[in-house]
């Protein structure tokens, strides 16, 4: 009979047997499921480095852009009358605020109704938008409507679908135009408010009907909705005004101003006004100062972000004696040139003409444990005496030895230097200026030259606003710590980077040890089914042994019992 499962036959254990020999053949792909598991782990640490660089890149980015230094605080004198912010291009300095008047909008009402399913009428409204001007005998001049060419009539068709009083309300939302209609009920009747949804005195109202019952002035049918500041009451201008479309009436420092809107954008330079109640007869203040604490909060974070850095990094790549919490990229050269070329960054010192050219000038300095600290008396001061070299100190910028010159921009190719201007024609509006930096031919655009592409001065762009040909002095461009963080950090980040390409080379060696273990995985399917069949065969002839050795036993035994017999 044959034996169907190995072992049963001789008691031989062929399943330990195989699975023994099996862990033996399985040790080198144990030792490829290793190895990828550490390839792993690595591309998730340069992950978490990666995130760390990217989160103090967004950090320092608030102290990159020269911009950020423009931050301005502005302080209302009452801010239930006024409200104000400012962009960064204001003049510091005070000012005083009278509000007289507010802006507002028109509001026209109609005569009520019972109902708000009442028909008024069918026909076609077109709203209007200008300013009304009354008559004045002094000197005499009669009424006028002057219309808003920033705007366009809005047409709107009054049908049987949309006749009703709440119809019409429906039908002038729907337009989504610049004006609105609510019904409201005063006790009595329903009554049909139409708003400007503008202030301003430019944003009156005019409505012209085309009735259907073929009177477009008279008081019935969808003339009820006729509103002519020009004409008679009853005839043409049926509606009652609520409210006169008025501008804001208001004095900058003794100066009277009428604007139609009650945020001001354009009466102080750089300063957004936000009229909230008038305080005739009085003057209030309004201060512009350069927001220092915003400025320090900006600072303060760099150096936090810093810290969050340099302990990812040090967790990573720190050594443990016991090798227990070594970091994952322990002796990892990329990981270690990484911090080393974001330190050499933040210890050299900027090479400019300022007064303050380190970040240990500013109270930032590194301590023994290799994180960063703030001394805020320091930043205190260097903000109230040298401001704007604080900037330079962070921010790409650049100062030009003649005074018709000015720096307006630079790119991340542009390397800090001295370069030589020279112009040999003057631009404007019609003709590109003309010229070289740092002795190369400089691209002109009107008022502009840039440095040429491939040169130290590659993008550095200047404006020259009048005076001689020629020499026209130096421009000295330095590019900030936080400028140079942030170009070494997008170096870094880039998609064909170093760190890319390290993450890249770990999912490459993934992939191959992927393709080592399938192929050693279909080698050790075969193995095992050689090793399970040898032994199966072995306790076949174990078992067959066994039972000749039986038979010849019992045959023996039966020779010796009748040789006793006998």
């Amino acid at each position: 009979m044959a034996i169907t499962s190995a072992g049963i036959g001789s008691g031989l254990d062929v399943s330990g047997i195989v699975s023994s020999l099996m862990s033996v053949e399985r040790q080198p792909l144990n030792a490829l499921t290793k190895q990828k598991t550490a390839y792993e782990t690595k591309v998730s640490a340069y992950g978490s480095m990666k995130s760390a660089l990217s989160t103090f890149q967004t950090a320092i980015s608030s102290l990159s852009d020269a911009t950020k230094f423009n931050a301005q605080a502005v302080t209302s004198g009452d801010t239930k009358v006024f409200t104000a912010t400012a962009n960064g291009q204001a003049t510091n300095g005070s000012y005083s605020v009278t509000v007289n008047q507010l802006a507002k909008a028109q509001k026209l009402v109609m005569a009520g109704t019972a109902n708000t399913t009442d028909v008024v009428g069918t026909g076609t409204l077109t709203i209007s938008f200008g300013k009304f001007t009354e008559a004045t005998t002094t000197p005499v001049a009669a009424a006028s409507f002057t219309p808003n060419t920033a705007k366009t009539d809005i047409t709107i068709d009054i049908n049987s679908a949309n006749n009703t009083l709440s119809g019409v309300r429906d039908a002038i939302n729907a337009s989504n135009s610049s004006v609105s209609a609510a019904i409201v009920n005063d006790g009595t009747t329903n009554r049909l408010v139409i708003t400007s949804k503008d202030t301003g005195e430019v944003n009156s109202l005019k409505i012209s009907v085309a009735d259907a019952d073929g009177n477009s002035q008279d008081a019935t049918g969808l003339s009820q909705l006729a509103y002519d500041p020009l004409a008679v009451s009853g005839a043409g201008k049926n509606l009652t005004q609520l409210q006169a479309a008025k501008n804001a009436l208001f004095e900058v420092d003794g100066i009277a101003i009428s604007k139609a809107s009650n945020v001001i954008t354009d009466a102080i330079e750089g300063v957004t006004l936000n009229l909230l109640s008038v305080n005739t007869g009085s003057t209030l203040s309004l201060d512009v100062a350069t927001d220092k604490e915003k400025i320090k909060e900006s600072v303060k974070s760099f150096v936090d972000a810093f810290n969050k850095l340099d302990d990812t990094l040090r967790n990573l790549t720190k050594y443990d004696s016991t090798g227990k919490s070594s970091g994952v990229l322990l002796g990892d050269a990329t990981a270690r040139s990484v911090m080393t070329q974001v330190k050499a960054v933040m210890t050299k010192s900027l090479e400019s003409t300022n007064s303050v050219n380190t970040l240990t000038q500013v109270g930032i300095s590194f301590l023994n444990t290799g994180k960063l600290a703030l001394d805020e008396a320091k930043l205190s001061k260097v903000l109230d005496t040298n401001f704007n070299d604080l900037a330079a100190l962070f921010t790409a910028s650049a100062k030009t030895s003649d005074a018709l010159v000015s720096y307006s921009g630079s790119t991340s190719k542009t390397l800090s230097g001295t370069y030589a201007v020279n112009v040999s024609q003057l631009g404007s509006s019609t003709v590109d200026a003309a010229g070289t930096i740092n002795g190369v031919a400089a691209t002109g655009n009107k008022l502009s030259l840039t440095g040429a592409t491939g040169d130290a001065s590659d993008g550095l762009s200047i404006k020259v606003l009048g005076g001689a040909l020629g020499d026209r002095g130096t421009v000295t461009f330095t590019r900030g710590y936080a400028s140079q963080l942030d170009g070494l950090i997008s170096t870094l980040l880039k998609s064909d980077g170093v760190l890319a390409a390290k993450t890249d080379g770990f999912k490459s060696s993934i992939t191959r040890l992927d393709k080592q273990a399938d192929a050693l995985n279909l080698r050790l399917t075969a193995i095992e089914a050689r090793y399970r069949a040898q032994y199966t065969r072995l306790d076949t002839v174990i078992s067959s042994m066994q039972s000749t050795s039986t038979f010849l036993t019992q045959q023996i035994a039966a020779i010796n019992a009748n040789n006793n017999s006998n």
